[in-house]
Formats: C-alpha cells, structure tokens, sequence
C-alpha cells in the first residue's frame, strides 16, 4: 500500500477491492436471501482507518446484490434472474511488512 496516507489510496483501495475474486471477501456472512453474489454490484467503501507501525486498519462498508432465482415464464432466462439489494461491514487488516491482507466480517467482532 504505497500510496496509504494519500489522496489517491480510497480510490485504490476501492478497485483493488472490486478486483478480487469474489471468494476472498466473506460476504457471504451478510447474505440473507440467496447467497449468490452478483460481482459486478460490488461497491465498496471506506468507513474508518487507523495505522499503527505494524498494521493499516480499515472498516469498510460493502454494498452488492444477491441474485434470486425467479420463475421465467417468458422461457427468455433473463427475466428470470432479480437482484436484491444487501450491504456488508468488514475490517480490513494490511501488513505492512509484507502486505498480507486479512478480511473479517464486521459483525463478528465482537
């Protein structure tokens, strides 16, 4: 995280977050209807920070929809699939010795 401190780093953050594969984030500790998640919805972004001389901290909020399976009638599969809208809180721990990155859902954190 060279550019941590910058004007740059939320806008960074924010596309290395939206770059990763879909697994590496538990969301799926958030979902409440499907647990499929719709990649391309993910949005996240950064609710606090803190650092200390080992770690960068982060809370971030995530927002993203789940895919529904519906009925398609039409027999045309794309009226088929519905969004739900659903949101998610994680802390964000970085190494700064080696830039190792750990995700943990908010919520259990106690």
């Amino acid at each position: 995280m060279e550019c941590w401190g910058s004007d740059e780093f939320p806008q960074k953050f924010k596309q290395a977050i939206k770059s990763l594969e879909l697994g590496v984030l538990p969301l799926v500790d958030c979902c409440n209807h499907s647990a499929v998640i719709d990649q391309d919805t993910i949005e996240p972004i950064i609710l606090s920070s803190s650092e200390t001389s080992t770690k960068i901290k982060i809370k971030m909020g995530v927002f993203f929809c789940e895919v529904l399976s519906g009925c398609a009638c039409s027999d045309d599969p794309s009226q088929a699939k519905i969004l739900e809208n659903s949101y998610c809180e994680l802390l964000v721990e970085i190494d700064r010795a080696n830039a190792q990155v750990e995700f943990t859902s908010a919520s259990s954190v106690s």
